[in-house]
């Protein structure tokens, strides 16, 4: 019973973890550098049925680097800890049933982000979390054969590497410390305060790009889309909706006022679809 104390704590925290985040996307923002990904919100789209087709077209590079990765292995590594964890509590646990767990558990998701409209519905997405599954039961056969004082120093150490990452995370989100990868709350994303026009001080805000430049450059202004240059040197479009907030160092802007030669950081969702364009450089009013 003492042996399973510290899994079933783990997966506990585990599965409010992943609920939070891969479920419900209380995660509102995640930063790369200067580039926010939103994976918060009501998503609406057609579904994906056919196994492969959002794999490969993630493979072949249509969304870049960056994007591939968080989607191809977030939603990998997102669901190796239920298979690793989940062994400790149901006796003589097979592949056949790790399998059906893998389904079960990648179906589950995706329904529920359909029902609750976080997520469009993609068999891609249950094929991957299913292999994260599996992973997890593959590193559980090699942990149990481990003499106890291993365990009890893997252990160890995992605990440790897991209170580090999230001792960092916090700092990180909290604004203690500046990390190149992080989290934002949805609070960050509300309109900037506007300074009033009989203001006895300077009528010029901060650079909401904090002096780096941003994302990348407009090269193009569509209706329903801008092309930018990225700070790789790649051309990317980015899709606009109504919804999509632009903003200056003043507060709210039109669309219209934004300029081919704007340096702006993006906040996008997994289709490229920008949520909130901040426009970089101090603007007088």
């Amino acid at each position: 019973m003492k042996k399973r104390i510290l899994p079933f704590i783990l997966l506990i925290t585990y599965l409010f973890i992943l609920i939070e985040i891969l479920v419900l996307k209380d995660l509102a923002m995640v930063r790369v550098g200067q580039l926010r990904l939103n994976f918060g919100g009501i998503q609406e789209g057609a579904a994906n049925l056919i196994p492969f087709k959002t794999i490969l077209y993630y493979l072949q590079g249509h969304k870049g680097f960056l994007i591939a990765s968080i989607n191809i292995l977030g939603n990998i590594i997102a669901l190796v800890p239920l298979g690793f964890l989940v062994p400790f509590f149901i006796q003589n646990m097979k592949w056949n049933k790790i399998l059906l767990l893998s389904i079960i558990a990648g179906l589950s998701i995706e329904l529920t982000q359909l029902v609750l409209h976080t997520g469009i519905f993609d068999i891609d997405d249950v094929i991957l979390n299913g292999m994260g599954v599996v992973i997890g039961f593959w590193k559980f056969n090699i942990f149990s054969n481990f003499s106890k004082t291993a365990k009890a120093i893997v252990s160890a150490i995992v605990l440790v590497i897991l209170g580090l990452f999230f001792l960092l995370l916090m700092l990180s989100y909290y604004k203690v410390v500046e990390l190149p990868i992080g989290i934002e709350s949805s609070t960050e994303r509300e309109p900037l305060p506007i300074l009033q026009n009989n203001s006895t001080v300077s009528n010029v805000c901060c650079d909401l790009c904090n002096g780096t430049g941003g994302t990348g450059q407009i090269l193009r202004i569509n209706e329903n889309a801008i092309i930018i240059k990225s700070r790789k040197g790649k051309d990317e479009l980015i899709h606009l909706t109504p919804k999509t907030v632009i903003k200056n160092s003043n507060g709210i802007m039109a669309k219209t006022t934004l300029k081919i030669g704007d340096h702006v950081t993006l906040v996008i969702d997994e289709s490229e679809t920008a949520s909130l364009i901040l426009v970089c450089g101090i603007t007088e009013k």
